[in-house]
């Protein structure tokens, strides 16, 4: 289960840091949703599984989504990179 998890999490680094790289996102932010998509995945992982693990975890998803719309409107010059961050973020489908 574990080796599941890190797998999962391992793959959305490159992402977040992109995200943290335009400036979208602190390090300490970027730090704080590893932190919650690796609690939110293990909740996934366990033996018995609740919907209501399912629909937190999409909760959140849909939550960090709206972040990052707001937070590139308030940023006026858009540039390519940002706009390749949030395509590839939608394409894996991790956020």
């Amino acid at each position: 289960m574990a080796e599941i998890v890190q797998q999962r999490i391992e793959n959305r680094i490159p992402e977040l840091e992109q995200l943290e790289r335009v400036g979208l996102f602190s390090k300490k932010e970027v730090k704080s949703m590893l932190k919650r998509a690796t609690a939110l995945e293990y909740k996934l992982h366990r033996l018995i599984i609740t919907k209501v693990d399912f629909i937190a975890y999409i909760q959140y998803e849909i939550n960090v989504l709206e972040l990052i719309k707001k937070r590139r409107s308030m940023l006026e010059g858009e540039s390519v990179e940002r706009f390749t961050a949030q395509y590839t973020l939608l394409q894996t489908g991790h956020i």
